[in-house]
């Protein structure tokens, strides 16, 4: 499953990147972080694709929050989650994850 496939079992909108129009809180945007990679005799013995998903919301919901997490892990990723991040601007949280692939996770 695929890091998007994975996202859209949340219900909450995803884009990568980011969205071309603005959107209604809560959603997830998600962009490709690199990649690494540990080799062993001569070649790549395995690799793990990184990416960081950012979480934004304006009401904390921690079924939301738990909801994304359970998709990840049932999806084959592993993750770290970072404070609930306040952008003063814009009035609205953000949380970071920083999400890598595993065996039987695909990019």
């Amino acid at each position: 499953m695929t890091i998007q496939e994975a996202l859209t079992q949340t219900g909450l909108p995803v884009r990568y990147s980011h969205f071309k129009t603005p959107k209604s809180l809560p959603y997830i945007v998600y962009i490709g972080d690199g990649q690494n990679t540990f080799p062993a005799d001569n070649t790549f013995y395995d690799r793990h694709n990184l990416y960081q998903v950012e979480y934004y919301f304006n009401k904390k919901d921690e079924a939301a929050e738990s909801a994304l997490e359970q998709a990840l892990l049932d999806s084959g990723f592993f993750y770290e989650k970072s404070a609930d991040a306040y952008i003063e601007d814009q009035d609205i949280f953000l949380i970071y994850y920083s999400v890598w692939t595993h065996k039987g996770a695909q990019a």
